[in-house]
């Protein structure tokens, strides 16, 4: 039953690496959300499963546990050392008493109630089921207890019938030592020092003054603390306390034998306890699971096809905000605490390896540390900090180099210890392995640590490893754009600011940024000018070029998606004409019939009718009505001809009013106008409140108006959206509004676009305080018809401008 992976490292991951990724802080985190020190130790122990059929059946586990733990706690916040209980009750050191016999009791029901939801869940978690089934009957034993003991672990009185009378004894004999002794008390109070009676050595006694000695005849159990006075038995009950204190040695020992019966039986259930031990140990881990999944906002992800990594929206969750509150209590110190930029990254077959260069600080080394922990993490079974969407491969081995690998002890530099890890990693090198490595190179002359570099990169990709590498060494990025399989990716820097901004930016390598770095942090600038004139010509040069390079990779990028958008909305419409043509022409072969069906029955009709008419005109043409007999003839017998065509539409016109319906001249939607105010207007569209400018209203006419009845024959035309997708703009000015009517009319103008079938659509709101392009980005971001979002290009407004890309475009 025990499902987590062994404590012990496994081939997957060695003891350096989990270090260097920092998982045992992450597992800390994760542990302090579990319920009992079963489930603690569990947390801290687990290490990525070494066959992929058992994470998948783990990630099962914690699917159905996070929807049960989503309603109340599988497993309730056990107070006792569960597994401190056990130990104890094999060894009998210290001794277990009556409340930890009680304990025992609580793991058993707990154990059992979580069965019983499992079993009775709606919708069914076969997955818990599996390791709920086989679970040892503990029903006997519970019952036993709870006979027997009560909630603070004393034994009932009604445990045992001897136990009820020796407590009756006592209780009997207690009341006439007291009732002794209070008459001893009443007749003696001139010699007492207080008129109490306490109990000295399991005897009641009464307090006489220290004079007092001897006047009565007794035995003397000791002086108080002062000497003032002495504790005193009358020798008239002695023979009563003697007899009282042997029946609470006699319930003591019966008290005991109980106990020792419930341990006796707890001992021989022992197999059955553990086997519900390691069930509450499995459901603590997937309850912390599920219950850490939803404080960082994680998800589990994808188990994709080996060569293929990819994370969205990911961070690094040492990092994350939302779990400061956790690590403070983990580790001793909350740590990051403001916002964090999310991580995109991906690899595949065809790039397989990704050498990041960047700015000093730029953080280079976090990202690297976030794609290897989530990797471990999703390894072990745990949600990770990411978006969906994210696909994490199962791999055969992880490797990960960073920090100082000094070891003083065992005679090892620091560099000789970055080459022995590097020999780790040449050696786990594989189609299913994972390396990252910090800081490839450095340490060492730069010539020499490029040669090494390259190398080991070749030997990566001949391998076909997965692979992410940082490094300062231009050598060992042109070496990576070069080869196939590999790519570069830096870390941005923003020139204005002379700052990272945190963002991955797959295309060619970019600068270590050293002097900027230096120059933020204050160094003297006389010192850093001397180095600057020192880097000469060339190396300006160098920094022009690949800043060049990567603007027209951009331009390229945004041309090739463009064409490939405009490609699509083009493939889309062409197959929606097809669609209307064939809609149309169903609706004119159906018409046509019906058509014909009435003209058949018309012509029918007629004919009998006709001959009536006939008949009826020869009468009167005898009768001598001859005027007007031609034209009433031919009124009535066509009279019922079926008429063709549709009813003209008027245009609405006139001005707006509040209570009549209204549409957007620009956005296209509709509803019901009910405030208007002097440059504003507030109508009601599908539920929602939206205020616009008057002047952008348009009367519409009824909304519900009765549709006057067709005629039969009367066709009607097929509902289409061609004409609402032309008119709805591929733009949306907010300039100038304030966040909240800005927001109530993108909600509008994305649902035009979703009906309108856009892919995508640009949304114009200037630059100003960034208070408005904030509020826009942030509630695109929650948007569920939005699949991305990206700040305008140079020729689409910059960053007064933001390009959403909508679903199912």
């Amino acid at each position: 039953m025990d499902v987590a992976p062994s404590p012990v490292d496994t081939p997957i991951l060695s003891a350096a690496t989990a270090q260097a990724l920092e998982l045992p802080s992450l597992l800390a985190v994760v542990s302090r959300l579990a319920a009992s020190d079963l489930g603690r130790d569990r947390a801290l122990g687990l290490r990525p499963f070494t066959v992929e059929a058992e994470l998948r059946a783990q990630r099962r586990r914690i699917e159905e546990a996070a929807r049960l733990v989503g309603e109340r706690s599988l497993v309730p916040e056990l107070d006792f050392p569960v597994g401190d209980l056990l130990a104890r009750l094999v060894s009998g050191r210290p001794p277990l008493e009556g409340i930890d016999v009680v304990h025992l009791a609580d793991l058993g029901k707990a154990t059992r109630a979580a069965a019983e939801r499992i079993r009775a869940a709606v919708p069914a978690c076969p997955a818990l089921a599996e390791l709920a089934a086989g679970l040892p009957d503990l029903a006997p034993l519970l019952r036993r207890i709870d006979r027997t003991l009560d909630r603070r672990g004393e034994v009932r009185e009604d445990a045992s019938p001897r136990l009820a009378a020796l407590r009756g004894q006592i209780r009997r004999v207690r009341d006439q030592l007291y009732r002794d002794l209070g008459d001893f008390v009443t007749s003696h109070r001139e010699e007492l020092s207080e008129e109490t009676v306490p109990m000295r050595g399991g005897r009641l006694v009464v307090v006489l003054q220290a004079g007092s000695r001897g006047r009565s005849a007794g035995l003397v159990h000791g002086r108080s603390a002062t000497g003032k006075s002495f504790y005193f038995e009358p020798l008239h009950v002695v023979e009563t306390n003697n007899t009282l204190q042997q029946s609470v040695e006699d319930e003591e020992a019966e008290r005991r034998r109980i106990v020792n019966e419930l341990l006796a039986e707890a001992r021989a259930a022992l197999p059955d306890l553990r086997a519900h031990a390691g069930f509450l140990a499995d459901l603590d881990l997937l309850q912390a699971a599920a219950r850490f999944g939803e404080r960082c906002g994680g998800h589990l992800p994808e188990i994709g096809p080996r060569g293929e990594l990819r994370l969205v929206a990911a961070r690094h969750p040492l990092l994350d905000p939302c779990l400061a509150e956790l690590r403070a209590e983990a580790l001793g110190q909350a740590g990051h605490s403001g916002t964090i930029v999310p991580l995109d990254v991906e690899l595949d077959g065809e790039r397989r390896i990704l050498v990041v260069t960047g700015p000093n600080a730029g953080g280079k080394t976090v990202a690297l540390k976030t794609i290897g922990l989530l990797a471990l993490a999703a390894g072990c079974g745990l949600p990770i900090p990411a978006a969906p969407g994210s696909r994490v491969p199962f791999p055969a081995a992880v490797v990960a180099t960073g920090g100082d690998e000094q070891d003083l002890l065992a005679d090892r530099s620091t560099f000789s210890g970055r080459l022995l890890r590097l020999k780790e990693a040449w050696e786990a090198a594989g189609p299913d392995a994972l390396v990252l490595l910090d800081e490839l190179g450095s340490g060492t002359d730069p010539e020499e640590g490029a040669a090494l570099s390259i190398a080991l990169l070749e030997g990566l990709l001949a391998k076909r490893s997965l692979a992410v590498i940082t490094t300062h060494l231009a050598q060992l990025a042109a070496a990576a754009l070069e080869m196939g399989g590999a790519t570069c990716a830096a870390m941005e820097f923003d020139p204005a600011t002379g700052r990272p901004t945190f963002r991955l930016v797959p295309g060619p390598p970019g600068g270590s940024e050293a002097l900027s770095l230096a120059r933020r942090l204050g160094l003297p600038a006389a010192w850093l000018d001397r180095a600057e004139a020192r880097l000469g010509s060339e190396h300006r040069d160098l920094r022009r070029l690949i800043a060049e390079v990567e603007k027209v990779r951009r331009e390229l990028a945004e041309t090739r998606d463009r064409l490939a958008t405009e490609a699509d909305d083009a493939e889309k419409l062409r197959r929606r004409l097809a669609d209307e043509r064939a809609a149309l022409e169903e609706e004119r072969r159906t018409v046509g019939k019906r058509f014909r069906a009435e003209l058949d029955a018309f012509r029918r009709d007629t004919n009998e009718r006709l001959r009536g008419e006939v008949e009826r005109l020869r009468e009167r043409f005898e009768e001598g009505r001859r005027r007007g007999l031609e034209a009433a003839a031919v009124e009535e017998l066509f009279a019922a001809a079926p008429m063709f065509g549709e009813a003209p539409v008027e245009a609405p016109a006139g001005p707006l009013v509040v209570g009549a319906p209204v549409r957007h001249a620009a956005l296209g939607w509709q509803g019901v106008l009910e405030k208007l105010e002097p440059g504003r207007a507030e109508v009601l569209v599908r539920g929602k409140r939206v205020r616009c400018r008057p002047e952008e209203l348009a009367p519409a006419g009824p909304s519900t108006k009765p549709e006057a009845a067709p005629d039969r024959a009367t066709p009607r035309r097929p509902a289409r959206d061609l004409d609402e997708a032309a008119s709805v703009p591929p733009e949306l000015h907010l300039i100038g509004m304030r966040v909240e009517p800005a927001l109530e009319l993108l909600d509008g103008y994305l649902d035009q676009a979703l009906l309108a079938a856009r892919r995508e659509v640009r949304v114009v709101h200037g630059h100003g305080s960034g208070r408005l392009r904030q509020a826009v980005r942030e509630h695109l971001r929650g948007h569920r018809a939005v699949a991305g979002q990206r700040e305008g290009a140079p020729n689409e407004g910059g960053n007064g401008a933001t390009v959403v890309t909508l679903r199912g475009g």
